[in-house]
């Protein structure tokens, strides 16, 4: 079990890292774009379309590593306040709530972009692409996160516990 686990670290670890390298390209596009605008009146064509996949991208990606992490943000007053009897079991049912809600978004983001790839919907913006690319990260994020809810929910529960700073 432990393989499997470094296995999917090293996936989160992948897919965070391919996150962070979109977030800094999309910071550098975006500011070369500013400097041509003011220097030469004349925008990167079809840049803000490429920022738009770009942030799509990079959030479903990331996404599960912040959760591994523990990175985001929780209203804590509660659970901090608990004894540890109580809050692994919570924490545990919370776990199994983000399971439910990320597996039926596997599903529903699948079909979508299934049905997509079947109709041969396009995209045409700046570019022109089939609408399933764009469509295809979703259920990759959700299933990624579903399998993290999954390890919460079955490992220990206090895991980089963190309690209220107030």
């Amino acid at each position: 079990m432990s393989n499997l686990n470094a296995l999917f670290d090293g996936v989160l670890k992948a897919c965070a890292a391919l996150a962070g390298t979109i977030f800094a390209a999309i910071a550098a596009m975006i500011s070369v774009n500013v400097v041509l605008r003011n220097l030469f009146g004349s925008p990167v064509y079809g840049l803000l379309d490429a920022v738009e996949y770009g942030l799509l991208v990079a959030t479903f990606l990331g996404a599960p590593w912040v959760l591994w992490k523990r990175g985001h943000v929780t209203v804590d007053l509660v659970t901090a306040a608990l004894p540890g009897r109580l809050a692994a079991p919570l924490a545990r049912l919370t776990a199994l709530i983000g399971l439910a809600a990320c597996a039926a978004l596997v599903r529903y983001a699948g079909e979508a972009a299934l049905i997509s790839a079947q109709r041969g919907s396009m995209i045409r913006t700046a570019f022109v692409i089939p609408e399933w690319w764009v469509l295809a990260v979703a259920p990759l994020g959700f299933a990624l996160l579903a399998l993290e809810f999954l390890r919460q929910m079955v490992g220990r529960a206090d895991r980089g516990r963190i309690t209220a700073g107030l």
